[in-house]
């Protein structure tokens, strides 16, 4: 293992790096918004002892996996928890991308090895560590029902303060109903101006009202939230 930053500058795209709060100028409006999430998430954990957690949505393209790299991150870096980051999504991975790891050894390869123990995983901070989805599947279903995933999540709920697992799409998909069932909780996340009431619908009824958290509006204009020279001036120097 190797010595981990303090924090950490993720890699990738440009229109990529852009929307993750550990880019070298990140939107003050974007920070506040993760905070406020993971204040919220924090809030919950000690009303409802929840440690891990499902992000999905209910379609390619909503963002789910920029906001659960976006949430680890803040849990750990503001709120100084011990967060472990899942990337489930094994028909499609990319958070090693984003944090410029190898793919492999990850849960495809956990999910196949004997005994429920946590894995080596990969420490991106000192407090952020990531388990890289592995070996692409093309049907993961059989590997995620084995019932290793849920062993696999015990013991990094046992280690970790929050687990945050990256799920495929809910609607159309069995593999997040399926990672439901070994996760505490899950958040919905949609995509301000594309995703279709039915589509959010079917995702919804698929996990169930009494695991979903909430949903989580990804991609908002900042104009409709709060003017960007509000966070501008909060965050200035002083002595200017």
């Amino acid at each position: 293992m190797h010595q981990s930053p303090d924090r950490v500058e993720v890699t990738g795209e440009t229109e990529s790096i852009d929307r993750l709060v550990s880019s070298s100028e990140p939107s003050p409006i974007l920070i506040e918004q993760f905070r406020n999430l993971a204040a919220s998430l924090n809030r919950t954990q000690r009303e409802r002892s929840i440690k891990s957690l499902l992000v999905t949505s209910p379609a390619p393209g909503d963002g789910k996996s920029h906001v659960a790299v976006n949430l680890a991150l803040t849990l750990s870096d503001s709120y100084r928890k011990k967060v472990l980051l899942i990337d489930a999504d094994m028909r499609r991975p990319t958070l090693h991308h984003l944090f410029h790891v190898a793919a492999m050894p990850g849960l495809h390869e956990a999910l196949r090895a004997e005994g429920g123990d946590l894995p080596e995983v990969i420490p991106i901070t000192g407090t952020l560590s990531l388990l890289p989805a592995g070996q692409l599947q093309a049907n993961p279903v059989g590997d995620l029902s084995s019932g290793r995933m849920a062993r696999l999540i015990d013991a990094a709920t046992a280690s970790f303060d929050w687990v945050i697992v990256d799920s495929p799409p809910a609607a159309g998909l069995a593999d997040a109903s399926i990672l439901l069932e070994t996760v505490d909780a899950a958040v919905l996340v949609v995509r301000a101006g594309v995703t279709r009431f039915p589509e959010l619908q079917a995702a919804a009824d698929a996990l169930g009202s009494d695991r979903l958290l909430g949903v989580v509006l990804n991609a908002v204009d900042p104009g409709e939230i709060r003017r960007d020279d509000y966070y501008g001036n909060y965050y200035a120097d002083p002595t200017k």
